[in-house]
């Protein structure tokens, strides 16, 4: 999952015409730790039909600020540059699938 910083999301999210998941975390954080090994197989099996970029809460205060990230991890679902899904918390693969599966 390539990371990505504030000044990327214009490109990468926004602008993106593919649906995207932009997963907020701290390497800090244990459930950050958890879920980032189910994501990374995900973003596998979706490969060509969604994007996933990972933001650190240190290094993209601006867009954490927008939409909201006060706690971690936390999972947005864009399309066409809106937000159409959230998700915060730890979760198994299974329920990370059914997530994106139900917003792309």
């Amino acid at each position: 999952m390539e990371t990505i910083k504030d000044l990327d999301l214009k490109e990468k999210v926004l602008e993106e015409k593919s649906p995207v998941l932009l997963y907020f975390y701290s390497p800090l954080q244990v459930p950050c730790l958890l879920v980032e090994a189910p994501l990374e197989n995900l973003e596998k099996e979706y490969e060509g039909r969604v994007r996933f970029y990972k933001m650190n809460i240190s290094e993209g205060v601006d867009t954490c600020l927008k939409y909201g990230v006060l706690s971690v991890p936390k999972m947005l679902i864009f399309k066409d540059g809106h937000v159409v899904a959230q998700r915060v918390g730890s979760a198994s693969s299974a329920v990370l699938a059914s997530f994106i599966k139900a917003h792309i």
